[in-house]
């Protein structure tokens, strides 16, 4: 009976003008992963958020916690969504090969391809992430003795040895910076740029606040219009392009709503074809 209700509670505000808005605005905290507000910055936002929830880094407290359950998902994370950065990569790995991965948690990513294609040899695979997750993922590889990985804080991108591979699948969307600032911080210009999990517009961007229950923080939505000429820009060209179905729905912004994220592969002018 309770359930009868709130869907006919539900159903009878959706039908308000603008209802599907004021549902959404009313219901955000019990819906998982909800969204509010639209900004000009990633400072905007931030000034918006709850005060109490503005840490991104308690999701990487947490899974710390229950550590036993993080690993035991470790060596077959991938998503049906994850199937181009598989292609790629192992069509771009080779004897020696540099990899930073911006984001990348504890690994999941690393541990899971090893099931898919065999990772060459003498490889460097780099993950730049947020403190906790990275003195929870350096602890799993080096109880797993893998010398291949290595983690460092994403706040000293400026000090990674140049990789000629630089994949973030799910992460670019939180961070202040836009992708050719993050690129222009390293080295040198990785030669093959692998995006995936990118909440992309076709032509607008902006700033939302994104809740998860046990935080709230500042959420891009990118412009592929403008993503690709900052990339072309610094002498990348488009190779690979994919969607996958995922919507992001903003309260009484509708206009940078989305219905589904992206997925970009660029390779820069001077980089070998595979």
């Amino acid at each position: 009976m309770k359930r009868f209700l709130k869907s006919r509670i539900k159903l009878a505000i959706e039908m308000l003008p603008m209802g599907r808005d004021i549902y959404l605005q009313l219901a955000r905290k019990r819906l998982g992963i909800s969204y509010r507000g639209r900004f000009q910055t990633f400072n905007d936002a931030m000034a918006a958020a709850d005060r109490d929830k503005r840490e991104y880094d308690i999701v990487n407290r947490n899974k710390a916690e229950h550590q036993q359950d993080e690993e035991s998902i470790i060596d077959h994370y991938l998503r049906h969504y994850d199937y181009p950065l598989l292609f790629w990569l192992s069509r771009l790995l080779h004897p020696g090969s540099r990899l930073l991965e911006l984001g990348g948690s504890v690994g999941h990513f690393y541990y899971t391809s090893k099931s898919y294609f065999p990772h060459p040899e003498d490889l460097h695979w780099t993950i730049a992430e947020l403190p906790q997750a990275v003195e929870l993922g350096e602890r799993i590889a080096s109880r797993r003795q893998e010398s291949p990985l290595k983690f460092v804080d994403s706040s000293r991108l400026d000090e990674t040895i140049g990789a000629e591979v630089f994949v973030s699948a799910g992460t670019l969307q939180y961070m202040d910076a836009s992708l050719g600032e993050i690129l222009k911080r390293l080295s040198s210009l990785p030669q093959h740029v692998l995006l995936n999990s990118v909440p992309a517009h076709d032509e607008r961007e902006g700033w939302t606040l994104q809740y998860l229950e046990v935080c709230e923080i500042p959420y891009r939505v990118f412009s592929r219009t403008s993503l690709t000429a900052e990339m072309e820009s610094l002498g990348y060209d488009l190779v690979d392009h994919w969607e996958r179905p995922r919507d992001i729905e903003i309260p009484f912004h509708a206009e940078l709503n989305v219905d589904e994220y992206s997925g970009f592969y660029w390779r820069h002018g001077n980089a070998r074809r595979e």
